[in-house]
């Protein structure tokens, strides 16, 4: 028996109206298929994969109805948070994670291991999903994560001190990194959607995992950044994706990344990249993460590996004309690397 209906919602937008509201309607009433037939669609409120409750829209499809090729979305009406312009919930489709408190490490975390010792186990159950996060290492002042190098594992046993996690730990965490508790969204494929106008991002989705993202492009772009695949996310795939920014800079007002993938692990992008952004496509705190054939011209920087990423790099980057630099590879990151650039013609 199926859980969802497995005929798509076929949704007609207003092009002068705020689709946002009913697309969230459709949504929390338990579509998982969405069609938009029609070639306009504004988003002045952001659509949430989430329902009231925090619980992921997992499973969940964006596209566009059979005969039409692309949807713009303009989401100025989504805009900036005024008091941090960067602030990326400010998207037109967004999920933050449900992150909320759990405990810290009590001992560091090293690689290749599995059990990890923690000041308090009663807030985890089997089953819950968690967010090591090294640059969050106060737990009495504040207990969320931070931007910064992290992993994500799934607690298979709560032991008296420790927890037991699916996974072997990939980098080493340090005493006092706090483990955070987090709901993965998973499996949504978003595709043939073209971002215009300005908030912070188009695409934003924090935890996410085996996810596909396909043809994301943008026209008459200002906002921050077109793509984010935000932190925690693993097994996630970017394809076909493209930004074309209209002022390459690292300022509120500028166009600072094109599609960029921030704490990855085991994350694949194919043919994406960007323009005239501040980053065309770039990568932090990544691991095992591996782009190929990014493209990036006219941008500051065309491509790069930043942040503590690990294992991450790019493959056959096809770039050209950068402002400052075509590729980059901070000196925090470790056996990355970018092979073999062509130029972008």
């Amino acid at each position: 028996m199926a859980i969802y209906v497995d005929t798509p919602y076929v949704f007609t937008p207003n092009p002068n109206a705020d689709n946002g509201p009913q697309i969230q309607s459709i949504l929390n009433a338990g579509y998982r298929w969405l069609q938009i037939n029609g070639t306009e669609c504004p988003i002045g409120t952001t659509v949430l994969l989430n329902r009231d409750d925090n619980w992921p829209y997992s499973g969940q499809i964006i596209e566009p109805a059979p005969g039409i090729d692309k949807v713009t979305i303009d989401c100025s009406g989504v805009g900036r948070n005024p008091d941090l312009p960067s602030d990326p919930s400010y998207a037109a489709i967004d999920y933050e994670g449900n992150v909320r408190p759990g405990s810290y490490l009590t001992a560091l975390a090293g690689v290749n291991t599995t059990q990890i010792f923690v000041a308090d186990t009663t807030p985890y159950t089997n089953g819950s999903w968690i967010v090591i996060s090294d640059a969050s290492t106060d737990f009495g002042t504040y207990s969320m994560p931070l931007d910064g190098p992290m992993e994500v594992r799934q607690v298979i046993y709560v032991l008296a001190d420790s927890l037991i996690v699916n996974r072997v730990i990939k980098r080493e965490h340090p005493e006092n990194a706090i483990v955070a508790l987090c709901d993965p969204i998973k499996n949504v494929y978003i595709r043939n959607l073209e971002f215009t106008g300005n908030c912070a991002v188009g695409l934003h989705m924090h935890y996410a995992q085996h996810c596909v993202i396909e043809n994301i492009t943008s026209v008459d772009w200002t906002g921050r950044c077109m793509l984010l695949l935000d932190n925690g996310g693993e097994y996630n795939t970017i394809i076909n994706s493209y930004c074309t920014g209209t002022e390459p800079g690292i300022e509120d007002d500028q166009n600072t990344w094109g599609v960029v993938v921030e704490g990855q692990d085991s994350t694949r992008i194919i043919n994406s990249g960007g323009e005239s952004c501040g980053v065309g496509q770039g990568m932090n705190y990544c691991i095992d993460t591996v782009s190929v054939n990014a493209m990036g011209r006219f941008n500051t920087v065309n491509v790069g590996v930043y942040t503590a990423s690990i294992r991450s790099g790019l493959l056959r980057p096809q770039v050209a004309s950068p402002i400052a630099l075509d590729t980059v590879i901070t000196d925090d990151c470790e056996d990355c690397y970018i092979v073999e650039p062509i130029l972008f013609v």
